[in-house]
């Protein structure tokens, strides 16, 4: 009796913290194929992503980029990163990590040069509201209700 009454307990507890606990992200399968095309979606709309970055409209703010911080490193697992202070100059385009990677020889905060052809996601804020976020949209059909309610609020849809 007092080992089922554990269990249900326990059971009750894990459901509780997943429920209100912070998300934990959401994996794809690489040939995931709305992740692909929300990829495909992305790259096609960076003219959009420059010349709104280029007109420097006060509006537009928080210009980042998704990318695959490990592109082009033989054997290494992709990691798909958000790089935010954007700017393209000499001829490449230049960002720092805007959150902490898996990766232990990076930190938030590190200067990276983005390979165009590592661009999965783009993204920037117009009066508040969340421009681009394509690989974001898809995460959040497939989050439970609540953590894709709080997302949609804070990016302003």
């Amino acid at each position: 009796m007092f080992a089922i009454l554990g269990l249900a307990l326990v059971a009750a507890f894990l459901l509780l913290r997943r429920w209100f606990g912070p998300p934990r992200g959401v994996h794809f399968a690489p040939d995931d194929p709305q992740l692909l095309a929300a990829k495909a979606r992305a790259r096609d709309g960076m003219p959009d992503f420059w010349a709104a970055l280029i007109a420097a409209d006060p509006a537009d703010t928080d210009f980042m980029i998704k990318f695959n911080l490990h592109h082009g490193r033989a054997g290494a697992a992709p990691e798909s990163i958000w790089a935010r202070a954007i700017e393209r100059r000499d001829g490449a385009i230049h960002g720092r990590l805007a959150n902490p990677p898996l990766d232990p020889a990076w930190n938030e905060g590190d200067a990276v040069v983005i390979d165009p052809a590592a661009i999965d996601d783009w993204c920037f804020f117009r009066n508040n509201v969340a421009i681009g976020h394509f690989i974001t949209r898809v995460m959040i059909e497939r989050s439970a209700p609540h953590h894709a309610a709080q997302a949609r609020k804070a990016l302003g849809w």
